[in-house]
């Protein structure tokens, strides 16, 4: 039997043996850091072992700030799209993959077959700084154990606030589908804070809010259960709205942490073309005002918007995010949209534009021309705005980039998840944006998904591309490797920020630039190289 303390790198699967993975045994921290890391376990080679159930004990002084979690593997049936795909995943082809974490005080031990555990350490800003040991032991019920021990040093800078912005799209009622529960009665308002308390632990500190329901990955002419923050009456062709689930929204948010509100875009995703759907008691009767039978430019709609944006406005100021909220147009407009796109644009912009309007989009010439002011280009063309200096530059992933680029499959490698953080210090950005952090639903939302067996949205996207956390039967999220990779990227570019306070950008960039990482279509996949410049990073905080 084999135990043996792995990085927070490493992804094993079943067929693995603990002796594949470079021993990892230890490591410095800041203060105030979430650390991560893993151990590989198996039972090669004793036939006769069929299962052993093994208590997971640990000896330290951090131990009440240690969280343990089982790796368990899921069901991957799209490693990526068939014409994608390189040398750094951990497989291609259908199977089970390790993603899904869950708390756990005891594991199995099974003959023939690999087991991962993950540690989360919170490290309360105030500890000492020091040398601290840590031993796990798997003890069996005839107290069989299996060993290891780390070593962390503490050191005394403490991990600053994170400056860049990060949101991955909430999907509201993606939680109320699959808990069966209404949309926002007071169960589906406690399901919801629990997943953003974790989104907001991860690093997410932007939110999607549904001022009106989004309209994302909806089928043309189709809709979503309706997530509307705002009600509006019609009186007399009069509006009039109503803002205290938007109040509590803000209220909730506030109390997360949340620092950014991304209203949910005007229009309709994929070409502006249409208005989103939007629901509104008419003379008594409840029903949809607009959606796709309404023109995106048309004066009915755009009037509405010109009583509805200015309400939203003062209510946001008075709820506490005055300042700290930014518009959406239309999601991933592409070159034969650009006629509408450049339409809805400009028929809103007398609303919008004393705060920041940002568009996933692509073509640099969309910028160039002043289409659109706030750019958000996918990783694998952002270079081309990182070169021509465009300020407060946002990136995103989704579905692809699978080659060459990073982003967070379940298949992908840890460390080509992880790297965003450094890739991100590297080119200067300011923000990241991916689109899934719970969707629960298959392509176009026509019908829900067990996560737990469906990975891909029904062959929507690769496996992980649509959701970070697992809905847990509590009503809780349970975390997922990569939701841990994501917060360790975030907290990469922290400690990033504070050795350029400390050394001086210089110098982390060259730690960088040593490191393999020089923008968003060049990194080091091996992950050493990561391991080695966080420690480097570390010592250019403090000055070790």
């Amino acid at each position: 039997m084999h135990f043996q303390f792995t990085s927070p790198l490493v992804k094993a699967r079943l067929d693995d043996r603990a002796k594949y993975f470079k021993p990892y045994r230890q490591a410095t921290a800041l203060r105030g850091e979430c650390f991560y890391f893993s151990a590989v376990y198996d039972t090669e080679g004793l036939q006769k072992l069929r299962r052993l159930r093994c208590a997971v004990k640990i000896t330290s002084p951090l131990a009440p700030y240690i969280t343990v979690y089982r790796v368990d593997q899921v069901p991957v049936r799209m490693a990526h799209y068939p014409d994608s795909g390189d040398g750094d995943y951990i497989g291609h082809e259908p199977g089970l993959y390790p993603d899904l974490l869950r708390p756990a005080d005891t594991v199995y031990l099974q003959w023939g077959v690999a087991g991962q555990l993950y540690f989360e350490l919170n490290l309360p800003a105030e500890l000492p700084a020091d040398t601290y040991t840590i031993k796990v032991a798997l003890i069996g019920e005839n107290e069989e154990m299996l060993e290891d021990t780390f070593t962390l040093t503490v050191l005394p800078a403490v991990l600053p606030p994170q400056k860049v912005f990060f949101t991955n799209w909430f999907h509201y009622d993606c939680l109320a589908t699959h808990y069966h529960v209404e949309v926002f009665s007071e169960r589906h308002w406690e399901i919801v804070e629990s997943f953003l308390r974790t989104a907001v632990k991860i690093g997410i500190n932007t939110l999607l809010t549904p001022v009106f329901t989004p309209p994302l990955d909806t089928q043309v002419g189709g809709e979503r259960p309706t997530v509307q923050l705002v009600d509006i009456t019609v009186q007399g062709g009069k509006y009039t709205f109503g803002f205290e689930k938007l109040q509590r929204f803000c209220q909730m948010c506030l109390r997360c942490g949340v620092q950014l509100l991304e209203i949910a875009h005007l229009f309709t995703q994929w070409g502006a073309e249409h208005a989103p759907k939007i629901m509104a008691t008419v003379d008594g009767e409840y029903k949809r005002i607009f959606g796709w039978e309404t023109d995106a430019t048309g004066a009915e709609y755009i009037g509405f918007l010109n009583e509805f944006i200015p309400a939203v406005k003062e209510k946001l100021d008075e709820y506490g995010y005055k300042d700290r909220y930014f518009f959406h147009i239309s999601d991933e407009p592409s070159e034969k949209h650009l006629a509408s796109y450049k339409a809805a644009r400009d028929a809103a912009w007398p609303l919008i534009c004393d705060h920041p309007v940002r568009d996933a989009l692509s073509h640099y010439e969309f910028y160039e021309q002043g289409i659109v002011t706030g750019p958000v280009p996918i990783v694998k063309t952002a270079d081309v705005f990182v070169k021509n200096n465009v300020p407060d530059l946002w990136v995103y992933y989704c579905c692809s980039p699978g080659v060459a680029c990073t982003n967070r499959f379940i298949a992908m490698s840890a460390n080509r998840t992880r790297v965003l953080g450094a890739q991100m210090y590297r080119t200067g950005s300011t923000g990241f944006l991916h689109w899934g952090y719970n969707f629960y639903y298959n392509r176009y939302s026509l019908a829900p998904v067990d996560p737990f067996t469906n990975t891909d949205g029904d062959y929507f996207a690769p496996a992980g591309d649509t959701f970070l956390v697992y809905p847990d039967i509590d009503g809780n999220p349970l975390p997922s490797l990569r939701s841990a990779l994501m917060e360790q990227a975030m907290q990469d570019m922290r400690a990033m920020a504070l050795a350029e306070e400390v050394s001086g950008k210089e110098a982390v960039m060259a730690a960088i630039d040593r490191a393999g990482i020089t923008d968003f279509l060049h990194y080091s996949t091996d992950p050493q190289a990561l391991l080695q410049l966080r420690e480097e990073i570390n010592r250019l905080a403090t000055k070790q």
